[in-house]
């Protein structure tokens, strides 16, 4: 969606510090349109910050009641899966785990043993994650995993 500059109305997801921007859910301008859609976000992205302007001018600013939920993904050699939430028991001997940094981008192989050790076969990636903190940078992640297919001799 292109901006012009008419678009005074806008409606974005911070997260709780108010540090970073995730996303810019809507930009119109039309001011119905703009309370529909700050009513629509307020149920589709629970435990979120969500800031609704007018140009500069915050008109509301709340914490959305509710759990966040992030809907799963997994990435299988580069491409992303929305939806899918795969359990460590479901990687075969020839897939390999590489966790991501989201925030300083440093990534390891990680061992699926291990993990398959410490959370259990059943152990779905998207709670695995949660559980896992970058070693590089002071932020601590979030961390992705991502399947890689060892390549075949």
């Amino acid at each position: 969606m292109a901006k012009t500059a008419e678009d005074n109305f806008r409606i974005e997801v911070w997260d709780r510090e108010e540090t970073a921007l995730a996303e810019t859910i809507n930009r119109s301008p039309d001011s119905s349109v703009s309370q529909a859609a700050w009513q629509a976000s307020i149920r589709r992205r629970p435990g979120m910050l969500l800031i609704h302007y007018n140009s500069r001018h915050v008109m509301e600013k709340i914490i959305t009641p509710g759990e966040v939920k992030i809907p799963p993904q997994t990435i299988i050699d580069g491409s992303i899966h929305a939806g899918l939430d795969v359990a460590l028991g479901d990687l075969r001997s020839w897939h390999t785990l590489r966790a991501w940094c989201t925030k300083c981008s440093h990534h390891a192989v990680v061992k699926p043993e291990g993990l398959i050790r410490r959370y259990g076969r059943d152990a779905l990636f998207s709670s695995v994650e949660r559980a896992l903190f970058c070693t590089n940078c002071d932020r601590g992640g979030p961390v992705r995993l991502e399947v890689h297919s060892m390549p075949r001799n």
